[in-house]
């Protein structure tokens, strides 16, 4: 079906060689002279695009978009000027107008601007669909022959780029196999993870790690800019995704200064990875350090009440008595309070760390939520759920009201999550631990021609303590959960799609750590 254009011009007897071009074109062109006449024509039959003159006898152009807007407020407007004042311009932002010409318009401008507004769409998804078939040679030859430490970041930088690129392209095929290539990447980072995570974390020539990653990408920044205190914000589970996400909304306000990656350490989840980058330790030392702040996961309590005491003994370690200001948000009620303490919190503190918990509650509650489960039910659907949270969150309000304090904001997490598919059994005695991407405990079983999971049989070696003196740790590689045989069916049913941590997947491993420069 040809695209129907209709251009409303007091002269338009001196644009038809425009018109004329614009039917060669393929497309469908009805005039007016008059803004009554277009009204018509408007009620009678569908337009796809409106062209608009400035000037119009009995009313502006302006005033006419802006009239045309409130009725039909999907149609693109292009309006036709022989000015190009900023005021005008201004006024045309906020009448969304798509776009100007400028008299005498040429036939080809013209037309590459009308191909763009009513074909742009199908034209950036044939484009993205070429582009990523190209790449996908590329990305599959690259994951197959093992790619080295460095190629892993990019691999998995281009694979969320990819990922978020095709959202909008109707293609389920394509679709299927970047999702199929996802998998095939999942399945040889898991081989390359366990094979060097032991000698990692026993080396100090390693990739950055949980503990690693203020030491060498904060602390170099406090007190570096006087009159200014450091902030840090760390959301609780963000992916690289969403943090996609959050970066374009970020772009009124901050350009992206550096974006790094760093692994998250086993087991990818708070207790463990979060403690370990506020005390820059290993879980085992923190147990050994803190005695009394420490809680296994077999112990009663909360496991994230004493990160401020960590994070502070980090600076005393290394030898900064900066004050502190520390604040966590997990209810809408505590984000109140935090915008309404912010400015002195900014101004009393050298060091300022915001916590906020939604995204890893959002991805636990996804189980018991029917509705959530529908907002999130994969991975496009979980990044627009964040980017709705985002959007209208008190992180988003600190977001915007820390450049008023501070030109710099730092932003990380402790571990992404991962949607998990296909269930593993495992047995294990009654102190065996219930999460889903990691076990702790004695005598855990599972088929041994099982390839799913990675199974540390002696904690010390990857610095992780003890429950009890025999307990081991046992990890979910790629989509796989790990499920015991009491109620099985009952337990695949209910967190079958789910989204968890605790395991090994890229999606959970590699992590960013970012600092924005404000925009002045």
């Amino acid at each position: 079906m040809r695209s129907r254009i209709l251009w409303i011009d007091d002269e338009i007897e001196h644009l038809e060689p425009q018109v004329i071009h614009l039917s060669q074109k393929g497309f469908e062109v009805l005039t007016s002279r008059h803004p009554s006449e277009a009204m018509e024509l408007l009620r009678q039959q569908p337009i796809d695009l409106l062209i608009l003159d400035e000037h119009m006898p009995g009313i502006q152009g302006i005033e006419l978009a802006r009239q045309l807007k409130r009725l039909y407020p999907h149609l693109p407007i292009v309006m036709v000027t022989k000015d190009e004042e900023e005021s005008l311009i201004e006024e045309a932002v906020g009448v969304e107008i798509a776009d100007f010409l400028i008299k005498p318009v040429k036939p080809q401008q013209l037309f590459s601007t009308c191909k763009r507004l009513l074909s742009g769409g199908t034209l950036l998804q044939r484009q993205a669909s070429l582009d990523y078939q190209r790449e996908f040679r590329r990305l599959s030859a690259q994951i197959a022959f093992g790619p080295s430490l460095q190629e892993w970041w990019q691999i998995y930088r281009d694979l969320v780029h990819w990922d978020i690129a095709l959202e909008k392209v109707d293609a389920p095929e394509l679709r299927e196999i970047l999702e199929g290539q996802k998998a095939e990447a999942n399945l040889m980072f898991g081989r390359f993870f366990t094979e060097n995570y032991l000698e990692w974390v026993n080396s100090t020539q390693r990739p950055p790690l949980s503990p690693d990653v203020l030491e060498s990408l904060f602390l170099p920044h406090i007190g570096g800019r006087r009159n200014e205190p450091t902030v840090l914000l760390l959301i609780d589970g963000m992916r690289y995704d969403q943090w996609k996400v959050l970066e374009a909304l970020c772009t009124p306000y901050y350009h992206t200064a550096e974006e790094h990656l760093f692994f998250s350490i086993l087991p990818t989840a708070t207790q463990y990875a979060r403690n370990s980058l506020f005390s820059g330790l290993f879980p085992v030392e923190i147990a050994q350090r803190f005695p009394r702040y420490w809680a296994d996961d077999d112990e009663e309590g909360g496991k994230n009440l004493f990160e401020e005491e960590f994070f502070i003994d980090f600076l005393h370690r290394h030898k900064i008595p900066a004050k502190t200001g520390y604040v966590k948000v997990l209810r809408p009620e505590e984000g109140k309070g935090l915008m309404q303490q912010l400015p002195q919190l900014l101004k009393q503190n050298e060091v300022v760390l915001l916590i906020f918990n939604f995204l890893d509650l959002m991805a636990h509650t996804r189980v018991q939520m029917n509705v959530l489960k529908e907002l999130a039910a994969n991975d496009i659907a979980l990044r627009a759920t964040t980017r709705a949270w985002l959007e209208s969150s008190t992180f988003f309000q600190v977001i915007k009201t820390l450049p008023q304090y501070v030109s710099q904001v730092f932003i990380t997490t402790d571990h992404g999550f991962v949607q998990v598919r296909r269930p593993i059994r495992v047995l294990g005695d009654r102190e065996t631990t219930t999460n889903l991407r990691y076990k702790q405990g004695r005598n855990l079983s599972y088929d041994k021609g099982e390839k799913g999971v990675y199974h540390i049989r002696k904690p010390e070696e990857a610095r992780l303590p003890r429950a009890t003196a025999s307990a081991t740790y046992l990890f979910a590689l790629e989509d796989h959960f790990l499920v015991y045989p009491t109620n099985y069916n009952e337990y695949v049913r209910l967190y079958r799609d789910s989204y968890q941590h605790g395991g090994i997947s890229m999606e959970e491993i590699i992590v960013p750590f970012v600092r924005l420069e404000a925009k002045v």
